[in-house]
């Protein structure tokens, strides 16, 4: 029983230094009608609404954040990360974002096409490629001390959903499987306990 213990152990920890079980930096919870987090001022755009804690859009609704120059300097991070509940039917999510004094831009880029169990994923390198950028333009900018003034969420068509939890991360939220080893792990515990 030892032995399963520390197995799992290990592969726990694997887990955690593959990244799966990492820092974030919130940029919006949706606690409060203008409130963001990390110096962003948010600005609801084309009836997209805030309350009860998420975010709600639909029929073409953005949010914009919009931070003083330097911005948010998140050289510590590698994407962003966001909650979605709800359907996009025919329509998109799409992400845009902006740095300081213009070092770095990118619009449109496709944020609902990375949604999976619920969370969709993007790195600053898939935003490079996707605008045209070359290679870790937006990591450079960061890693110089130039920040994110500028972040917009919204979306196209039909799309009806609702967002939380909008965060800056060093990787995707925990998996599935690290969710799964993590109860493998309290079960064997339980067990030792009997």
């Amino acid at each position: 029983m030892r032995f399963i213990s520390s197995l799992l152990v290990m592969a726990i920890a694997s887990s955690a230094s593959a990244g799966y079980l990492s820092s974030s930096a919130m940029i919006d919870d949706f606690s409060g009608p203008n409130s963001a987090g990390l110096g962003f001022t948010r600005a609801e755009q084309s009836g997209a609404l805030v309350g009860g804690g998420y975010g709600f859009l639909s029929n073409n609704a953005g949010l914009q954040y919009i931070s003083d120059s330097p911005g948010f300097i998140a050289a510590g991070y590698t994407g962003f990360s966001l909650k979605v509940n709800g359907d996009l039917g025919t329509g998109g999510l799409f992400l845009s974002v902006m740095g300081a004094d213009f070092n770095f831009l990118a619009f449109g880029i496709n944020f609902g096409s990375t949604i999976s169990n619920g969370y969709a994923w993007i790195t600053f390198d898939q935003i490079d490629a996707e605008w045209g950028n070359d290679p870790g333009t937006i990591q450079a900018a960061l890693n110089l001390g130039i920040g994110f003034v500028g972040i917009g969420l919204y979306t196209t068509g039909n799309a009806a959903i609702t967002v939380d939890d909008f965060e800056f991360r060093t990787s995707a939220v925990p998996a599935p499987g690290a969710l799964a080893l993590l109860g493998a792990a309290g079960l064997v515990a339980s067990r030792r306990r009997r």
